[in-house]
């Protein structure tokens, strides 16, 4: 069902109206009957009459309209409005040297798509009028609650430029498709390897989660340290050192086992022993 706004319009020659529809009317000196204007169209009253409106097209035609032409079908309310200020869809396609793109409500609803075509229209410059309190609302409502934070200039003209840059796509059937595929998939290999890892513990005789032993370590490590302050700084330095000497230990025996497979040069195992310490 169409609802449709009523509302009074006084009007006064001089003022510009917006139609809504393909409108015909008997062009005055030709006495000829022809379309004056469609759907968006903006004409200028020269007079008010009886039976119609005198009405001048952007084309300089002037016409009757008569009340009967301009009235719905239906509801029998006479189909016009002002013509100062049309929206986006209604301004599209037209062209003037400046523009104004007002967004009384704010910019929450205006995405890339219809802000293209309103800042589009002029030929000199164009004007962007937003409602700050509109802005300002938008971003506390995005905000965690308890945020307190104070919303700036900056916030308002950043949400502003978030919403005009926004392209929201409309989904068909084949991107729903896609993306259940695409969860189901992600859901199969994320199960394949949390099993991956279990059965690798398993291979080698571990058990099956270190979860338990690492919560348990952390409770530990927490309530030493809670009781002995800097114990943890300590307990890693001293780590350190013993892995240091584990590495040299490492190294020095890798050296005696070369030494006497080959016998480089004739040494003895004990000579090299000796060497190797000296270099450490």
């Amino acid at each position: 069902m169409c609802i449709r706004d009523r509302y009074s319009l006084p009007l006064a020659e001089g003022d510009r109206v917006r139609l809504f529809e393909r409108t015909n009317a008997k062009f005055t000196g030709t006495d000829t009957v022809g379309n004056i204007g469609r759907n968006g169209t903006v004409l200028e009253i020269t007079s008010i009459r009886d039976d119609g409106l005198m009405l001048r097209n952007p084309a300089g035609k002037e016409g009757l309209v008569a009340w009967t032409t301009l009235k719905d079908a239906t509801s029998g309310q006479a189909r016009l409005a002002y013509g100062d200020a049309l929206t986006t869809n209604t301004a599209q396609g037209s062209t003037v040297t400046e523009h104004i793109h007002a967004m009384p409500s704010g910019s929450r609803m205006v995405s890339a798509f219809g802000a293209y075509t309103s800042g589009s229209r002029h030929r000199e410059q164009s004007f962007i009028v937003t409602s700050e309190g509109a802005e300002r609302a938008e971003i506390g409502g995005r905000r965690p609650l308890g945020d307190r934070r104070a919303v700036s200039h900056t916030d308002v003209l950043d949400n502003l430029k978030r919403n005009l840059a926004r392209q929201p796509e409309k989904e068909s059937s084949i991107h729903l498709v896609e993306r259940a595929s695409n969860l189901r998939r992600g859901t199969v290999q994320s199960v394949q390897k949390s099993h991956q890892k279990m059965q690798a513990r398993a291979v080698a005789q571990e058990a099956t989660t270190s979860l338990p032993a690492r919560f348990t370590n952390r409770r530990l490590t927490r309530a030493l340290e809670s009781r002995l302050p800097g114990l943890s700084v300590r307990l890693q330095r001293y780590g350190e050192t013993v892995a240091q000497i584990a590495r040299s230990g490492t190294a020095l025996a890798e050296r005696i086992a070369t030494m006497a497979r080959r016998q480089v040069k004739g040494q003895t195992v004990e000579q090299y022993w000796e060497l190797s310490l000296i270099h450490i």
